[in-house]
């Protein structure tokens, strides 16, 4: 991940591993998308749990970028299904461009003469491009806001804003079409007690017969102990529960 002591700039060191996405082409940006594409595509075919319906969970991290991003971006959104895309605020360049715009557009993805000027300058200002290009990223950043449903802005300054990482997985819940069991899967998985009490574990929410049990053994086996409490109190009854064979499971874990 390199040496901190060094110049030179550095992975970020959040993350354990990285894939790079190289078609081959030399001194052309914006030409690995197609093949970065394609990878994600067939990573989000895989299954990481027997019991999930879906493949990998995606979500798009816009953070500073060129004007690739944006074309990545409608990439993610006119998709079917759509890909939730996360903007975050205040990195610069692309990403500014992009929650400027889904602040200032309406429902249908309208834009107001004033402010439609302001984002053409923008774009030509930050991109350093020429009038017939900027109108051209313009367009497809107007393509974007017409599936505006699809992206978060996540602005780190305000009072109100939640922790990015729950801001990636609250849209990954409100863009991806899962059942209510797969979506507290995934809130275990990442450990958010607040998005199961908020948004899933809800009244009136339709459960199969036995998906509160598997919760609750996996929130076991993953030593969750607000989850454990919390299905608890959602009707979990654990002397039902507690089978000869799921504790024979539990220590074996």
């Amino acid at each position: 991940l390199g040496n901190p002591l060094s110049k030179l700039s550095t992975l970020n060191s959040m993350h354990s591993h990285f894939l790079m996405a190289d078609d081959g082409t030399v001194g052309k940006y914006g030409n690995e998308m197609m093949l970065r594409r394609n990878l994600e595509k067939y990573m989000s075919l895989q299954k990481i749990h027997t019991r999930m319906g879906q493949g990998v969970p995606m979500v798009g991290l816009v953070l500073e970028g060129g004007p690739s991003v944006i074309l990545m971006v409608w990439e993610y959104v006119r998709a079917s299904p759509a890909v939730p895309v996360v903007v975050y605020e205040g990195t610069g360049r692309a990403a500014d461009i992009l929650a400027f715009a889904h602040k200032h557009t309406g429902d249908m993805g309208d834009l107001c003469p004033q402010v439609k000027e302001e984002i053409l300058i923008m774009i030509q200002n930050i991109f350093r491009l020429e009038q017939k290009q900027s109108s051209h990223l313009f367009h497809v950043l107007m393509e974007c806001m017409k599936h505006r449903e699809s992206i978060t802005v996540f602005d780190a300054e305000s009072e109100d804003e939640q922790d990015i990482d729950l801001a990636i997985l609250t849209a990954l819940l409100k863009g991806m079409n899962i059942s209510a069991s797969d979506q507290l899967d995934l809130a275990l998985a990442w450990n958010q007690l607040d998005i199961a009490k908020k948004h899933i574990l809800v009244y009136g929410q339709h459960w199969k017969v036995g998906a509160l049990e598997q919760a609750m053994l996996d929130a076991l086996v993953m030593d969750r102990v607000d989850f454990v409490k919390l299905l608890i109190e959602h009707g979990v009854n654990m002397h039902r529960f507690l089978t000869i064979s799921r504790l024979e499971e539990l220590y074996n874990t």
